[in-house]
């Protein structure tokens, strides 16, 4: 098989599990993770390693990249549970080699990773409820957490391997043109992309781009990465996207990375001063592959407005990638998007910043005036018709904000080199372990756009009730106290403004703020 062969089938086929490849083809097309390192560190003091994750995640992939260690410990190693019909011999082996203190590897996806553990359960409960644990320790909130007992389970789902920290994907592309250029190529298409990707200000703006999809802190499996550099390359001998260059195929692959990096296409990037430049051919300058020969206003699209916006859409595209200006567009990606990365990078140094910001945001969904970031209160919002918005919250009772923490998970102790991106934040109580209010991504990013003004009537309501139950729960377990003064606030949520009612020397007071 030729290397143009095989790099086109690791889109969307078999090509993309290492079950099917040579030694020299896994060397080739290897993203080297600290699950290597951590996984050899465990066998080689004695552990039995479950290697978990989805189908294509490199479970495998890092079974044959430590077979050193694997001759050497003559471990027990089963690399697919899946091929396994029934788990009782696998139960027994398992059991036996903990039970000998003999290092054992088992990689397996979520649902066969269950049924085994459900067998060994049944053998021996101990084992068992040492797995489990093992399991629920691979993140903390804690600042410490080391490994006890002699299982460790490594979740690969954990990973974020698009990080701009480990520069994993710079490399990969590397090789995969490496392939391609070793070998005579005759698409003109194909010789264009690999020229382009030789050139480092194009090579930078196009893994910027899976840069910006890591900012949504999801796991994608190295399947999905190898799939989206394959499509992006080779789409142009593929009868259905023939002569496509590598900045329209980005944007038209159909795998779960491609899908995702479709949101940030700068087709959807408004600057009407470059739009309108761009469709009149009057950037003629600053191409680092020379200028578009055809612009939109060619007078052969004159009756033709599709393909002349078809055409738009490929020289804005190939002008965010090869245009020394290109950085403009870059600039108008989403700031919400740079800010909510911000908020886990900084999260350390920053912590009561980003607690008080978020406290103020969330008061905020119920009082869009409110600038209270030292008191979280406890609001009520009444509604007979879940059609319309509520357009009036009360509140008589707050939490301070010395009273409530934020926490970051964290990878154990014993994980440390995986590459690792926490994905949410906690907000509880100093004091209690309940109640939790999880806030993922698209909630922070939520209440940054509430933070900038944006209409809370256009929001999403599952952020708000999950942040009303939140509140209730607190007030339920008595971590709320009545405001100063038995301060009623009433809250006018559509016109931001509230009027409060105060009970000072036995008599009731009125306040009105704008």
């Amino acid at each position: 098989m030729s290397h143009l062969e095989f790099i086109k089938k690791l889109y969307n086929g078999k090509n993309c599990y290492s079950d099917h490849m040579n030694d020299n083809e896994i060397e080739l097309l290897h993203i080297p993770s600290g699950a290597e390192a951590i996984v050899s560190e465990m066998l080689k003091k004695g552990k039995i390693v479950f290697l978990t994750g989805n189908p294509g995640d490199g479970k495998t992939f890092i079974i044959k990249k430590i077979k050193n260690t694997v001759d050497i410990n003559n471990l027990y190693i089963q690399t697919d549970l899946n091929n396994i019909d029934n788990y009782d011999n696998a139960a027994e082996d398992i059991i036996k080699c903990y039970q000998d203190k003999k290092p054992a590897i088992i990689a397996a996806n979520e649902y066969p990773f269950f049924l085994l553990c459900k067998r060994i359960k049944e053998i021996n409960q101990d084992i068992y409820s040492e797995i489990m644990t093992a399991k629920k320790s691979v993140t903390t909130y804690d600042t410490s957490n080391p490994l006890v007992g002699r299982i460790a389970v490594i979740d690969l789902n954990e990973r974020n391997l698009l990080t701009p920290d480990n520069h994993l994907l710079d490399e990969l592309l590397n090789r995969m043109v490496d392939m391609l250029s070793s070998e005579p190529i005759y698409d003109d298409s194909l010789k264009y992309n690999i020229k382009a990707m030789a050139i480092p200000e194009i090579r930078a703006q196009f893994v910027s781009l899976f840069e910006l999809v890591a900012s949504d802190c999801e796991h994608y499996a190295v399947r999905d990465i190898l799939g989206a550099f394959s499509f992006t390359l080779t789409a142009c001998v593929l009868e259905e996207f023939k002569g496509d260059f590598y900045f329209s195929a980005l944007f038209e692959g159909s795998n779960e990375l491609l899908k995702e990096i479709q949101r940030f296409d700068p087709i959807l990037l408004t600057s009407p001063t470059l739009d309108e430049a761009l469709w009149n051919g009057k950037i003629t300058d600053g191409w680092y592959l020379g200028a578009p020969s055809k612009w939109p206003n060619d007078a052969s699209f004159e009756d033709k407005v599709e393909e002349a916006v078809i055409c738009f859409k490929n020289i804005k595209r190939k002008f965010y990638f090869e245009n020394i200006d290109g950085q403009r567009l870059i600039q108008l990606q989403p700031d919400e998007v740079k800010r909510c990365t911000e908020i886990f990078i900084s999260f350390d140094a920053q912590r009561k910043r980003i607690k008080e910001r978020i406290i103020r945001s969330i008061n905020k969904l119920f009082l869009p005036s409110s600038d209270d970031k030292k008191q979280l209160h406890i609001w009520t919002t009444h509604g007979y018709d879940t059609s319309l918005e509520v357009e009036v919250a009360i509140s008589s009772k707050a939490v301070d904000s010395s009273d409530l923490e934020l926490k970051m998970p964290r990878p154990a102790d014993w994980l440390k080199g995986l590459e690792y991106v926490p994905n949410h934040l906690i907000l509880k109580p100093k004091e209690g372990d309940t109640p939790v209010l999880i806030l993922d991504v698209d909630f922070l990013r939520t209440l940054d756009a509430v933070e900038d003004g944006y209409p809370i009537g256009l929001l999403a309501p599952k952020y708000e009730q999950a942040a009303a139950m939140f509140l209730q729960q607190l007030d339920n377990n008595g971590y709320a106290e009545e405001n100063d003064d038995g301060e009623v606030i009433i809250a006018s949520r559509m016109k931001s403004y509230k009027k409060s009612v105060l009970i000072q020397d036995g008599k009731y007071g009125f306040e009105e703020e704008e």
